[in-house]
């Protein structure tokens, strides 16, 4: 066994032999899924859609890759077609690669309701990223291609960190726009310069991915943001139960405690708190998870019709959005049967696509289950979704969403606290809804 046998290879044993490529290439691919992963989980996908991801990215990749590598060394090829196949001795274009992997993500992300211009904003920033770590296996044999990496290195900070970021004008798509010009320039100039011995015929398909970039980028400017779902919690939102909802704690006051001490401070805290925060304060020597069920089961014991009314502006402002085509859903923490009792009661049913109640998604708010599933139910995915909620627990969804999040605050006393976890918008009339739709922007949260 040897180490370091030449300046290609990290060990020798025998006839095998570990090469610097190999090793490095694994890196790339590793160091490519991490920052995916982080990317992906951001806009509130899970593990397997980033492992379905990966797997087709390493396909579109590979496929690209190899084309684009014979394509320009076809002279080569010629004299021996079957060498075509031979991809276990390299040979690989990352422009060709990067056109594979954007070929598969549209396939995929058609098939799965998904943006493939937010999709394509977090794998290329990570596709420079695995082009740069997997050739410095090559660069110990050959110091110029270290000139080469550092223009790919350049290109991957640039991106990452100053492209990607959300800022006044950036619009959905310039990372991928960008990026695919700057993996063109940079392949057209190692060629010209000669700092990277495989970039040989690669100034036409250089040019056409540089063209490609600047047509994406046009496009991706002059486009106009798709219409989004929007979303709705139910209580405190859409309908004002706060009289319902302080009838309620005076019942558990008066069964665990004493009615006379359900303060107008605490009466405020009910409703700038989640449910169950709410009853380990007020009543710290009881099981809150009991409270919790002893709670809802008193609230569905009444119709409450005398105690619930619907906010001000919230039935005009929902008719005015069904009737100009967007696609609304309520995500709530009732039972789906309870939401659609009372949207029937408040002659709201028809402008609702979907209606979600506690039991039809798994993991509650703040987890962003409900929010995902009703985006796969009205098919149209989360990619652009708006969810306008009260509550803390909403804004938190939203935001492990990676939805564009509205605080509607009713109550005063909660807009601090709303305001502190930064929803991407604040309103205290429902009409100021159809305002910010008119908005010319991506319908996400675009700060993760």
């Amino acid at each position: 066994m040897r180490f370091f046998p030449d300046s290609s290879t990290l060990l020798a044993i025998g006839s095998f032999s570990l090469r610097w490529y190999a090793v490095t290439l694994i890196a790339g691919i590793v160091a490519a899924y991490l920052l995916m992963s982080k990317g992906m989980k951001a806009h509130g996908y899970d593990v397997d859609t980033v492992d379905e991801i990966l797997v087709l990215c390493m396909i579109g990749g590979v496929i690209g890759g190899r084309v684009f590598w014979v394509l320009e060394n076809l002279s080569d090829y010629m004299k021996y077609i079957p060498y075509i196949f031979a991809i276990s001795d390299g040979g690989f274009d990352i422009l060709g690669a990067s056109i594979g992997i954007s070929a598969m993500l549209v396939y995929y992300c058609v098939r799965r309701h998904m943006s493939t211009l937010r999709t394509m904003d977090v794998i290329m920033p990570a596709i420079f990223l695995f082009a740069v770590i997997a050739r410095f296996g090559r660069s110990f044999s050959d110091l110029s291609i270290w000139l080469a990496n550092g223009i790919d290195l350049i290109g991957f900070l640039l991106l990452y960190f100053f492209i990607r970021p959300y800022h006044e004008g950036r619009r959905r798509g310039d990372v991928a726009a960008i990026g695919f010009m700057w993996l063109a320039l940079s392949r057209m100039i190692c060629k010209v310069f000669g700092w990277d011995p495989t970039a040989r015929g690669v100034l036409i398909p250089a040019a056409a991915v540089e063209l490609f970039g600047i047509l994406l980028y046009a496009a991706v400017h002059k486009r106009k943001p798709t219409k989004p779902i929007v979303l709705f919690d139910l209580d405190g939102t859409i309908m004002d139960t706060r009289s319902m909802v302080i009838q309620c704690f005076k019942y558990l006051f008066m069964k665990y405690n004493d009615p006379r001490n359900f303060t107008k401070e605490k009466r405020n805290l009910v409703f700038r708190v989640p449910l169950r925060e709410a009853m380990t304060t007020l009543f710290p020597d009881q099981d809150p998870d009991m409270l919790v069920d002893e709670y809802k089961k008193y609230q569905n014991s009444f119709s409450w019709s005398d105690s619930v009314s619907l906010f001000p502006n919230v039935k005009t402002t929902l008719d005015e959005l069904w009737q100009n085509g967007y696609l609304l859903g309520i995500v709530s923490t009732r039972l789906t049967s309870s939401c659609e009792s009372w949207l029937r009661q408040l002659d709201l049913s028809h402008c609702f696509g979907t209606i979600l109640g506690r039991d039809l998604y798994e993991d509650p708010k703040p987890e962003p289950g409900g929010i995902l599933y009703a985006g796969k139910k009205l098919k149209r995915g989360h990619d652009s979704c708006v969810y306008v909620g009260d509550g803390l627990n909403d804004i938190r969804a939203a935001k492990a969403a990676g939805v564009y999040s509205v605080a509607f605050v009713s109550d005063p006393s909660k807009k601090e606290a709303l305001e502190e976890l930064q929803p991407n918008k604040v309103i205290t009339d429902m009409k100021e809804l159809v305002d910010l739709l008119m908005e010319n922007h991506e319908w996400a949260d675009e700060n993760c």
